[in-house]
């Protein structure tokens, strides 16, 4: 594990950029002209030396590095505000790598894989919720069943990898409470927990990550990890979105960052303005889930609601629900709000489609036939069906059936290769 960093406070780190800056005010007006390039290039440029200096950075011994980010930002010329900007910028440049051209979007699709199907996809994920919400708990019994393998909340399936906890938002004492409120069972051999870590520890994270084959990371909380306890604006917390995604994009893993809500009386759901901070938060991140609690006829409900699905492991705006044990804060799958269908059936009848397509492979079928054939019930619930087996990439192409005017009728079949 790695160990504690002698950090500096952020008022100290904050006091001695604002020396920086005073030092250095004249100066930069003297020596910095206006750029005659375009914006864009300037841009650019900037980006990548600060990406060379977070290099630089990372080449440090872990304890000079709480002063690298400082100095990566007198090198450059730049203000607390300018400073902040860049990373803003660095941010926004990465967020969204999407494919460029069909070909490469076709690519994308087929080759996206779910940590956990109907759930976890592979990249940085963001829970917020308000505090005493229990989204902690929620994201315990998520490692709990990925060092284990089988079941998650009664309802998910999961295959059994390492994973690792990062924790700062609770002491160990507080932990060893709730891990024998919720008697949690970590497989011992595939998990950690810390209790320590800063953004410039990404090495080493990175390090421990490749050697013990980690595949998802809980790290709780994201302001506390990131430094920055009141204001999510600071360079650091950006540069730890970043960061993050960096590190799941290339590693191919989960993490799973625990933020806040804004406080809301009474809530009865989510929407991504609630999200304490700044913009880049969201847009940062690859999934997005907003976590909130409700009284039930019958107890607690917890609901888990998609806001951002760029893995597209579940749609947007899909809403989970958990029933929520008093005794052991623990959560059980209840329902999907948005649906008259359950997760076990839209997976059952998923599979009876697709297995018709199959055993017929040279034969086109419209939704409505796949409905009456089926008995689904609903005309539209069989074409929802088919268009997620469509757009899933699993072997299922839809044809383009000829009509002499209106809209022109749509056929699946299974494409035999």
């Amino acid at each position: 594990m790695v160990g504690d960093l002698n950090q500096m406070d952020n008022k100290d780190m904050e006091a001695i950029i604002d020396r920086i800056d005073r030092e250095d005010s004249k100066e930069t007006k003297k020596t910095n002209p206006k750029p005659k390039d375009s914006i864009a290039t300037v841009a650019k440029s900037m980006k990548q030396e600060l990406e060379e200096g977070l290099k630089e950075i990372d080449d440090l011994d872990p304890v000079e590095r709480s002063c690298g980010l400082i100095a990566v930002q007198k090198r450059m010329g730049l203000g607390k505000d300018a400073f902040l900007k860049l990373v803003d910028n660095l941010v926004r440049m990465t967020q969204e790598q999407a494919p460029k051209t069909f070909k490469a979007l076709l690519e994308y699709t087929k080759n996206v894989k779910p940590m956990i199907p109907d759930l976890l996809g592979v990249g940085l994920t963001l829970i917020a919720a308000e505090g005493y919400a229990g989204k902690s708990a929620f994201c315990y019994e998520i490692l709990e069943a990925v060092t284990n393998g089988g079941k998650l909340f009664g309802q998910f399936d999961v295959k059994e990898a390492n994973g690792l906890i990062i924790q700062l938002d609770e002491t160990y004492a507080d932990y060893s409470v709730k891990q024998r409120i919720m008697d949690l069972q970590f497989k011992e051999k595939n998990w950690e927990i810390w209790w320590s870590f800063t953004p410039l520890e990404f090495p080493e994270l990175k390090k421990y990550v490749i050697e013990n084959n980690t595949k998802v990371i809980m790290m709780d909380s994201c302001l506390k990890i990131a430094g920055v306890s009141s204001n999510p604006k600071d360079a650091e917390f950006g540069l730890l979105i970043y960061r993050l995604n960096q590190l799941a994009g290339e590693l191919g893993i989960s993490i799973i960052l625990i933020h806040h809500l804004n406080k809301k009386e009474g809530r009865k759901t989510v929407v991504k303005e609630e999200i304490y901070g700044t913009a880049f938060i969201f847009n940062g991140s690859a999934d997005v889930w907003g976590f909130w609690i409700e009284q039930g006829a019958k107890g607690l409900v917890a609901n888990l609601k998609i806001l951002k699905s760029r893995s597209m492991v579940v749609d947007i705006n899909e809403q989970y629900r958990f029933t929520q044990c008093p005794d052991t804060k623990r959560h059980i799958y209840m329902d999907r709000a948005n649906g008259t269908a359950t997760l076990d059936e839209l997976n059952t009848n998923k599979d009876r489609v697709l297995q018709l397509l199959k055993d017929s492979p040279f034969t086109l079928f419209s939704a409505p036939e796949v409905n009456r054939i089926l008995n689904l019930g609903n005309v539209n619930y069989a074409r929802n069906i088919l268009l997620k087996l469509y757009t899933a990439r699993c072997g299922v192409d839809r044809v383009k059936g000829e009509v002499a005017v209106g809209r022109p009728p749509y056929s699946y079949k299974w494409n035999v290769k």
